[in-house]
């Protein structure tokens, strides 16, 4: 969906370079923010975000904080 690379440089942004999340397309975004400790929501909003032209700093370091 994004061939010049936009959701893998906001996946490295977020600091989620796992090999689970680098290599499994299969695998819904929320179950890796999970396995990272960030909020779902947040992460997910983020990947949106990528659709028009965003995310927003604002919405990047939502989803990058971890969650409690």
């Amino acid at each position: 969906m994004f061939p010049d690379g936009e959701a893998g440089g906001l996946l490295a942004a977020l600091a989620m370079p796992c090999a689970h999340c680098g290599g499994a397309f299969h695998e819904p975004l929320t179950l890796a923010a999970k396995r990272h400790k960030r909020d779902p929501r947040a992460v997910l909003e983020a990947f949106r975000a990528l659709a028009e032209g965003g995310p927003t700093p604002a919405q990047i370091d939502a989803a990058r904080r971890r969650a409690a």
